[in-house]
């Protein structure tokens, strides 16, 4: 073991304990490799938690980082591979691609990265991935090692990345040498590393990227070592700069099991007797061994037993206790019971609730929905000349770098692509981007489309026996041609074998364009093949084009009344089947499109994706660069995503540029202003009247609409203003757009319904997001901003006034997004429990000033599991008991092509297809679950479960906190009484009495003085919380009320209600925290001891709720505040929460109370027919539930649709696959007692239930 120790020791090139303040970037190994202190904010070197750290500002690029020497990891090769670890202390991030370290050249690569979700990547040309996916709490420190295999020259079976997260592997890269594509493509990374120069801008916290924000938090211990680290070492190492008492403390608190609160006669836990590969010993414990053993076995019992159980960790002599609290169940007991209220409805849901989002992303239109078979049909194919931010503050663009013959095989030294005297020029238009290029061909020219092809050049194009194929094309014989001028064509197959018939076009004795449609080819033999065209005599070709027969709406469609006709009247409404197929069998009540990040458009103006370059006939419709990569034809345009939305039966919402660029990538761009501001207004108001206009005379695009085969309007209730915008650029917009939308709307189109969909920025929780919630509620204070516009060539400074037309935007529906891990998700069900609702005064909302959410973009980032299936479902339980609050919501990415050589671009989606064929995601079948099964009206529930071998209705109870935190704090007087009976008090304490013996001290609290005649003064303390606690489980619904004063510092008061479990750096309680921090007031939730609301990684706030920013007043020093937090309300179900002074009130906090249920998330719903009920296991062990039924009439059987897998198949990613689809919904009906039945769900499950009422 010594041996092994010192071989990876001895291979360390650079250790940064940053715990020398004068010389911050020290390099303690004792090779000089120390690091340069750079940015407007250098790091600083402080301690945190007692931890020595380098403290990082972020928020911006080049704000605070380390640069490293140009040749540390000289001598690093394929031989050694590389280690590079850290000790993380995360604070408020700007986006997931902060850089924990980044080595390399530039951009363009070879680099080295790991990011804060610890995304680790090898880059040269491709990336080679360990990616965790996961987001990891705030203010808490976290050890992280990323380790490089090498191949050893080839010999190793498997080598790569890998990504270890307190000693635990949780991203594994390892490329097998039987994938020889990714293993060459490893081995030609670490070849990289034989140039210094290709490593010579080395950066902690700082990327290569000008679009990432330079990292926010701390880091400690970082160091770098020429060898790969194995698991062993890993823990080691991290180990290694702890004491044993705080090692033995971490392993207690990360690895021990997490045991079920419930087990009975028939399971048995178990019970680990070391952890971390026995170098930690457990000792088990029991104090009823005769009702459960210390090895988990459960004994004979006739009655509910509740029984504790300590599972003791060890190292040396230093020894953690953790205890646990189980009730063990007979067999023949169910551990939970739900009673359903049919007779009381909570809440109306949302009529359009779930549906879905389409945006171009992985190839999802052109070589997906949209059915053309031909690549670059015509010849436009290009990318921008500067496609960055280059292009700097006007956002203008140099033009186009056009490939006219990508994607084009054959005699391409016979083809010569020209750019006057085209179709641009033959349809007039002026744009000379459109359409601009074609190509003639010389005589007995063979040119070959092998379909949507990446780079690879695989064939693309699928060719299905039987199936008639329609081929067009414009053509233009030359002058005094002797001949006749031929097109011979033929489908082929990858061989070059003849599939088809060889069909013949005859090209006319004309000497102008002409289109050449109703060429039928039919396929004798299904492959991925290609077309062949021979041009027998030289002549211009443009828009070649060949489209399958067997698309959507080409004949009548079940459950669609308009997909056959608009196929019929629109000639380029030609749609894969099976993929609109999957999309209709998700039941959507709209249809977001398209986009995202395309409809904003990046970098450039030119980029935008304008609606009026969709439509019309596809030849005079204008290209664009899709930001993921890839050329847009546009085919399908905002007539066809119209068409689709009615085909769908689901409302249109589309999403356009609100004359603000892609922030994310832009946000050196100014925003739109003068004419460039007039035109993507004008954007706005000419697509309603494209969708609603009835005026098909004399309205410009209603007579549009008309000509394109569509005479009746649309549906369009929703429009989307921006998409992921913030700050003072979309604010200074926003009023502008959404003013004259409101103009055209009240002149042109009175009292028809328009909700605008306005948008809070790229990620909720963070600071964008929530300066955003308090400017769109009428709570920015500053008045207005100096905002720089452009028009595309020059920028200007104008005075911006805030809510020039109406007080605030509650009227609209907010837009936010998220992609978080499981564990998020799973914590974080009660969501929009705690955003604001405004009530009139009989208890009604008052729509107009209530929160109102499109959660746009939501999903697991768990890259298609079944697990991530699970939180994604729980988490839609909880929009459906916030509905009024939840109006519509769309898991995002919908589509993910899978390309010809196996790989695809982004996960987690909902629908992976190829060419050839499409399959389903474990988390296409939960939304398809809960579309389908989805009433009208919530029904109130009752749930009991057993606490420590008691039955217990599951409802918020627990005791009192009052705490200090960095700031003293005196405490004068305290009462908590009943709602239930006012007269009822539970508790009363004056502090210039002797404290009564209920009060408890917070552990590791810095303590107290007695301030005579005046009360007790709390201590303040660096971290924690420093007060008293009453452990009072029995109470319920109360309200206390706490009078007291701020003494010095910045922090305020902490009123916690709800206890539950406190400990130094753990608790479970709702936190009323009145001037936390010295800038804010609001409610902290701590669930199972953290703050649930920090985990999603992007929060600048640990408050929980929308408008957690509004609040920012300062509490003053030495003035009495009286703090209410009624726990409870009139109902039980209302959280209250207010604050006053003899000069001040705080505003009244207003949210709903619920007791938080990991045991099992559900939500039913019901309508005149059915009742529906849903419910999620996360866990992994079966759960019984006794289910009562009550004020329905129902049918003797229900039907159960259950989602779940084998435990070895959960966790496994993409787990549905084109070759089997592995986890599929089973159904079954099942018979159903009124008075109770007991349910099984199964181990890591999603169940719904439909009942059918008697009639």
């Amino acid at each position: 073991m010594e041996k092994k120790e010192n071989e990876y020791k001895q291979q360390l090139i650079a250790r940064y304990t940053f715990d020398d303040r004068k010389n911050v970037g020290k390099d303690s190994s004792g090779h000089e490799h120390h690091a340069k202190p750079m940015g407007k904010k250098k790091p600083i070197v402080t301690k945190i938690k007692g931890i020595p750290a380098a403290k990082f500002s972020g928020k911006s690029y080049g704000a605070s980082y380390f640069q490293l020497p140009k040749d540390i990891l000289a001598g690093v090769s394929d031989e050694t591979g590389l280690t590079v670890s850290a000790w993380i202390y995360f604070e408020s991030g700007t986006n997931i691609w902060e850089r924990i370290f980044d080595f390399g050249k530039n951009q363009i690569g070879p680099y080295l990265f790991l990011t804060r979700n610890f995304r680790g990547s090898c880059f040269c040309g491709v990336d080679l991935l360990a990616d965790v996916g996961k987001q990891y709490p705030e203010r808490e420190w976290i050890h992280v090692a990323m380790t490089v295999t090498g191949t050893k020259d080839g010999t190793m079976s498997n080598a790569g990345p890998r990504v270890y997260v307190n000693g635990e592997l949780e991203a594994d890269g390892f490329i097998s040498q039987t994938s020889s594509g990714r293993y060459k493509q490893l081995r030609a990374w670490f070849s990289t590393l034989s140039e210094k120069e290709n490593y010579c801008n080395n950066y902690i916290g700082h990327s290569q990227y000008a679009a990432d924000a330079d990292f926010c938090g701390a880091m400690s211990d970082v160091r770098i070592y020429k060898a790969a680290l194995t698991q062993e070492e890993v823990i080691e190492e991290m180990c290694e700069t702890m004491t044993p008492a705080k090692i033995v403390a971490l392993v207690a608190q990360k690895f021990l099991p997490v045991l079920p609160k419930i087990v009975n006669k028939n399971q048995k836990l178990f019970l680990p007797s070391s952890l971390l590969e026995g170098k930690f010993p457990v000792t088990w414990i029991s104090e009823q061994p005769e009702v459960l053993s210390c090895d988990g076995t459960v004994g004979k019992i006739d009655t509910p037993q509740g029984v504790t159980l300590h599972a003791d960790v060890t190292l040396e002599q230093y020894s953690v206790r953790k205890s646990y609290q189980i009730s063990v169940l007979p067999a023949d007991v169910p551990p939970y019971e739900l009673t359903i209220h049919a007779d009381k409805e909570i809440l109306d849901i949302s009529k359009t609730l779930y549906g879905l989002f389409f945006e171009d992303i992985n190839n999802a239109a052109d070589g997906g929905i949209y059915a053309e078979l031909v690549a670059n049909r015509s010849f436009e194919a290009f990318e921008y000349e500067v496609y960055n931010f280059q292009s700097g503050e006007n956002g203008a663009s140099s033009g186009r770098n056009h490939r006219p013959l990508d994607h084009w095989y054959g005699d391409l030294e016979k083809v010569h692509p020209q750019n006057t005297g085209g179709l641009r020029e033959y349809f007039g238009l002026k744009d000379r981007d459109i359409n601009a290029f074609y190509i003639t061909v010389e005589p007995m020219t063979r040119l070959i489309n092998r379909g949507f092809t990446d780079l690879n050049g695989g064939h693309a194009m699928y060719l299905k026996k039987g199936v008639k194929y329609e081929f067009s094309i414009w053509a233009k014989p030359e002058k005094d041609l002797k001949e006749t001028a031929l097109i011979k064509l033929e489908l082929q197959d990858r061989h070059g074998k003849a599939i088809s018939k060889e069909e013949k076009i005859v090209l006319e004795e004309q000497t102008d364009w002409k289109k050449y449609t109703k060429t039928i080819l039919i396929a004798e033999d299904t492959c991925l093949g290609q077309l062949s065209i021979l041009f027998t005599q030289a002549m211009s070709v443009d828009m070649i084009s060949l489209m399958p027969s067997d698309v959507w709406g080409a004949k009548e469609e079940e459950g669609s009344a308009t997909a056959h006709k608009n196929y019929l009247e629109n000639p380029n409404y030609r749609l894969r089947r099976d993929l609109v197929e999957a999309m209709k069998e998700l039941h959507p009540t709209f249809l977001r499109f398209p986009g995202g990040c395309i409809s904003e458009g990046s970098y450039i103006w030119e980029n935008v994706y304008d609606w009026k370059d969709s439509v019309g006939e596809v030849e005079v419709r204008k290209e664009n660069f899709n930001v993921w990569g890839y050329m847009m034809t546009l085919g399908l345009g905002y007539m066809e995503y119209f068409q689709l939305a009615e085909d769908l039966n689901a409302e249109p919402l589309p999403v356009m540029a609100c004359g603000v660029l892609c922030q994310a990538r832009s946000d050196y761009a100014n925003p739109a202003g003068g004419s460039l501001q007039k035109k993507y207004i004008s954007n706005f108001i000419d697509l309603i009247d494209f969708a609603i206009s009835t005026d098909t005379e004399h309205n410009q695009w209603a007579a549009l609409r008309k000509k394109m085969g569509h005479e009746a309007p649309f549906e369009l209730h929703y429009l989307g203003v921006g998409n992921e915008n913030w700050g003072e650029e979309f604010f200074a917009s926003f009023e502008a757009f959404k003013y004259a939308i409101d103009q055209h709307m009240e002149k042109n189109y009175p009292g028809y319904p328009l909700t605008i969909i306005s948008t809070v920025g790229a990620q909720a929780d963070d600071e964008s997001y929530q300066e955003g919630w308090k400017y769109l509620s009428g709570n920015e204070q500053t008045g207005g901003a100096t905002v720089r516009f452009t028009d595309g060539a020059k920028s200007w400074a104008e005075e911006v006034k805030w809510y020039k037309h109406q007080k605030n935007f509650m009227e609209t529906i907010i837009d936010e997004h998220y992609y978080r891990s499981n564990k998020y998700l799973l914590e974080n069900t009660d969501r929009y429990e705690y955003y604001y609702r405004a009530y009139k005064e009989d208890g009604s909302l008052q729509e107009d000033q209530t929160s109102k959410v499109f959660v746009g973009e939501y999903a697991s980032n768990d890259k298609n599991t079944l697990a991530g299936a699970i939180a994604e479902a729980a988490m839609m339980t909880g929009f459906e008991k916030n509905s009024d609050v939840v109006r519509l919501a769309a898991t995002a990415p919908l589509f993910n092509k899978v390309i010809t050589d196996g790989t695809y671009r982004w996960t987690p989606d909902a629908i992976w297809f190829d060419d050839e064929t499409v399959w389903r995601t474990p988390n296409y079948y939960v939304q398809q679950m809960f579309a389908k099964a989805i009433g009208t009206k919530l029904l109130g529930t009752t749930f009991k479960t057993y606490v420590n071998g008691e039955k217990q209705v599951l409802q918020p109870h627990g005791g009192i906190v009052l705490s200090a935190g960095s700031g003293e704090l005196l405490l004068k007087k305290v009462r908590v009484v009943s709602n239930v009976d006012e007269k009822q008090v539970l508790f009363e304490q004056d502090f210039t009495q002797p404290l009564k013996e209920e009060w408890k001290q917070i552990p590791d609290s810095s303590g107290y003085i007695i301030v005579k005649g005046q009360g007790i003064l709390l201590k303040a303390q660096e971290n924690g919380r420093n007060g008293f606690y009453i452990d009072a489980p029995e109470w319920k619904n109360y309200t206390v009320t706490l009078i007291a004063e701020k003494r010095s510092s910045v922090d305020g008061f902490y009123v916690g209600v709800g206890l539950h479990e406190i400990e130094s750096d753990r608790r479970d309680v709702i936190e009323y925290a009145v001037g936390y921090e010295g800038r804010a007031t609001g409610v902290k939730v701590f669930k199972d001891g953290k703050e649930a609301y920090t985990m999603g990684d992007y929060s600048s706030s640990s408050c929980v709720g929308n408008l957690r920013a509004v609040d920012t007043e300062e509490i003053a020093v030495e003035r009495e505040y009286t703090i209410t937090v009624n726990y409870g309300g009139s109902d039980g179900k209302r959280l209250l929460c207010n604050y006053i002074s003899a000069e001040k009130k705080g505003r009244q906090l207003d949210y709903k109370l619920e007791a938080y249920n990991r045991d099992m998330y559900y939500s039913v719903t019901k309508d005149e027919d059915k009742i529906y009920l849903k419910l999620v296991n996360a866990d992994p062990l079966d759960k019984h539930v006794r289910l009562v039924l009550e004020g329905m009439d129902i049918k003797e059987t229900a039907n159960i649709t259950t989602l779940t897998g084998p435990t070895q198949l959960v966790s496994i990613p993409n787990v549905n696959t084109k070759a089997e689809e592995k986890i599929v919904p089973v159904s079954k009906e099942e018979k159903v007692e009124k008075d109770g039945t007991i349910f099984t769900l199964p181990a890591e499950s999603v169940t719904v239930v439909v009942f059918e009422k008697n009639k």
